[in-house]
């Protein structure tokens, strides 16, 4: 099912607690972000939206990732997490997709590859979104294309393979952000008119509290006065 947008904008006045969904073609389904932290990029507030290890999680944590568990023998009666096998739509190819280095992956899945070092701060994929108008104007996307190897004693390279396991043929790293000229009219359109409605909010509020108290006061002295 497609859910959401292609992420390149959300609807407007995204918030904090929002779950935000988009759909990706690399790996043939909708996928969601979550808040993660707050930016600044080229002097835009933004909200850092990532992908969470939820979303690789194992089928009896995550049930959306059923369709994405066909091989029984390699994710263990679909108990692992971390790995989506995306064969049913790259024409029965075994492929699997994982975050790179096998980031949020069960450790039986790292086991089967020496050398995998995940780091969340490389590795992962995030959203920037500009709260207001929902624009995305920062992005990297983060993904790791592995074959699904398995034992097959009459190939002679696989004959000492005694149990499937994902391996890697390379990992995508593709990022965006917003360009210095666009950066420049965002922020005069949009980010300073926000900042001025706000500066113009806190002193009505200023200017309401002033008034509030001015009035108290007169009545307490006049009250006062009338009881003399």
């Amino acid at each position: 099912m497609v859910n959401g947008t292609d992420g390149a904008s959300f609807p407007p006045f995204v918030k904090r607690d929002e779950v935000l969904h988009f759909f990706s073609s690399d790996i043939c389904r909708s996928i969601y972000g979550e808040f993660d932290s707050d930016q600044v990029v080229k002097g835009i507030p933004l909200y850092r939206f990532i992908v969470p290890p939820g979303a690789f999680a194992s089928p009896l944590v995550n049930p959306d990732n059923i369709c994405f568990c066909l091989d029984k023998v390699f994710s263990k009666n679909c108990t692992l997490a971390g790995a989506l096998d995306i064969s049913t739509c790259k024409q029965g190819k075994p492929v699997v997709i994982t975050l790179p280095h096998f980031l949020y992956a069960s450790e039986e899945i790292m086991e089967g590859v020496e050398g995998m070092k995940p780091n969340k701060q490389e590795h992962m994929t995030y959203l920037d979104i500009e709260p207001t108008t929902g624009f995305t104007l920062q992005f990297a996307k983060r993904l790791q294309i592995n074959l699904l190897v398995k034992p097959a004693p009459k190939i002679t390279a696989l004959q000492k393979v005694t149990y499937p396991f994902a391996f890697p043929i390379l990992w995508l790293n593709e990022t965006a952000v917003i360009d210095d000229s666009k950066a420049e009219f965002f922020r005069s359109k949009v980010t300073n008119k926000i900042k001025l409605l706000h500066l113009l909010e806190a002193v009505l509020i200023i200017v309401g509290a002033v008034v509030f108290l001015g009035f108290l006061a007169s009545y307490l002295i006049c009250r006062a006065q009338k009881v003399k």
